[in-house]
């Protein structure tokens, strides 16, 4: 299999990185359900910001007080700030599965990326896990791919972990897979091995 990294024309491609036959078969985020508790918890913060000043005389005392009215803009600043981080964070990670190798983009924070891949070729070993009770009901989880060494690259909060550790294994078993061997092949084969 080819493993030049020639680039596409950055108008044709799919991601940085691509190389000249290479197809993304699934392009994949997170579970949405990883993004629900942080925007929760945010948008509850935020909600509460916004009624404190209807109770009795505390609006009074938030806005006719500097200090008071800059703190109190700053925590919902914070929490605004605080779900959109999460959500670029959610939104810049990808899964990045095409029909040569798998490639993870983890991003851990606004300025920090990690990215790793395996090449199908080397991969020996799927398999999915499904932790929890939630997890269980809207059937998301991680699933973990071994390769010959000792390397593994683990697929976290993915939804529906099982049909994409079948698509995997699938596409390794494609990918791994020798083409028949032509007659013209084999007529070589037997004028080289002739006694």
């Amino acid at each position: 299999m080819q493993t030049e990294t020639t680039q596409k024309s950055t108008l044709n491609q799919d991601f940085p990185g691509q190389r000249k036959d290479e197809k993304i078969v699934l392009d994949l985020r997170k579970h949405w359900f990883t993004l629900a508790w942080p925007t929760t918890k945010g948008s509850l913060f935020i909600v509460l910001a916004l009624i404190l000043p209807s109770i009795g005389k505390v609006g009074f005392y938030i806005f006719n007080s500097g200090p008071l009215a800059f703190l109190y803009l700053a925590w919902l600043v914070f929490w605004a700030s605080y779900i959109a981080y999460e959500y670029l964070n959610w939104y810049r990670d990808r899964f990045l599965i095409t029909n040569q190798r798998i490639i993870n983009i983890d991003q851990r924070g606004l300025f920090a990326r990690r990215v790793s891949e395996l090449e199908l070729e080397r991969v020996q070993d799927v398999s999915h896990e499904i932790t929890g009770v939630f997890a269980t009901a809207i059937n998301f989880g991680s699933v973990t791919i071994q390769s010959a060494g000792k390397e593994h690259l683990v697929i976290t909060q993915v939804a529906k972990p099982a049909e994409l550790q079948d698509v995997i294994v699938r596409l390794v078993k494609a990918a791994t897979e020798q083409p028949p061997v032509t007659v013209d092949e084999l007529v070589e084969f037997i004028k080289e091995h002739r006694a």
